[in-house]
């Protein structure tokens, strides 16, 4: 009876020291699963107009969805003949929004075109309401917690940009113009703005041109800009030596950085 007593109490003690081997082994894995997302993701969202933008979800907010509620949302124009893809991809926007925890939106332009106005492409030949468009994209990211927007925009997607501030300033927090110009005769409402472009840009000549073959439309002078926006708030840079571009990697000013910071995009800690 002792002897079989004491071979039970052997027993129970192996037994359980196998389980917790066991469950050190089960859990060990478990805890390297219980934060498994590390990487921000795109998906395309279609809206009930049939137009679409591209919603970047950066790590923080796909492990933790409510933590969108009340965050500010970067909104990103791209330029005429571009696309989301491409401009995600020259901006490097994405790479601050998983850092920060923010939601990036990119909206496709009609045949990669806005309509800024006077400028661009197949979007103005076709008279398309992108003032409309932007709006159900506002509408739809705010359905998602959005706090702020702010819009921001490459040549003809900072034309856009301005538009869009200019007509709907209930809607924009901050515009930022890399490249751009204002193609509208006057800003309707009063916005905050920065504005960056090279000195040698061809393609939106900072001092403006009566026609432009290559745009096929009027374009404003930046410094005439201001006039134009009464009340409004408008910082422009220009950059030596640059011409239409994005800033890169190794560059003096980092554009992508400066239009960030100027839009309070990093949520206080």
């Amino acid at each position: 009876m002792g002897r079989w007593s004491g071979w039970s109490r052997r027993a129970v003690v192996m037994s359980t020291l196998a389980v917790l081997v066991l469950g050190v082994g089960a859990v060990a894995p478990l805890a390297g699963a219980l934060d498994p997302v590390t990487e921000g993701s795109d998906s395309r969202v279609v809206l009930s107009s049939g137009r679409a933008y591209v919603l970047h979800v950066p790590p923080l907010l796909r492990r933790q969805p409510r933590l969108a509620e009340g965050r500010p949302v970067m909104v990103v124009l791209h330029a005429w003949l571009s696309d989301p893809e491409n401009d995600a991809r020259s901006t490097g926007f994405n790479r601050l929004a998983d850092r920060d925890g923010v939601l990036v939106a990119y909206p496709e332009g009609t045949r990669r075109s806005f309509n800024a106005g006077l400028c661009c492409g197949e979007a103005v030949v076709q008279g398309v309401d992108d003032v409309a468009f932007l709006s159900q994209v506002v509408n739809d990211l705010r359905a998602r917690g959005a706090g702020r927007i702010s819009v921001v925009g490459f040549s003809n997607g900072g034309m856009m940009a301005y538009r869009f501030g200019c007509e709907r300033p209930d809607l924009v927090d901050t515009v930022g113009v890399m490249s751009g110009t204002l193609e509208i005769p006057l800003c309707r409402g009063k916005i905050k703005a920065l504005h960056i472009h090279g000195e040698k840009d061809t393609a939106v000549p900072f001092a403006g041109v009566d026609y432009s073959e290559r745009l096929q439309a009027f374009v404003r002078g930046v410094p005439t800009i201001k006039a134009a926006a009464p009340g409004s708030d408008i910082t422009i840079r220009v950059l030596k030596g640059y011409n239409h571009r994005w800033t890169e990697p190794g560059d003096e000013v980092d554009a992508t950085d400066e239009f960030w910071r100027f839009a309070r995009m990093r949520p206080a800690s």
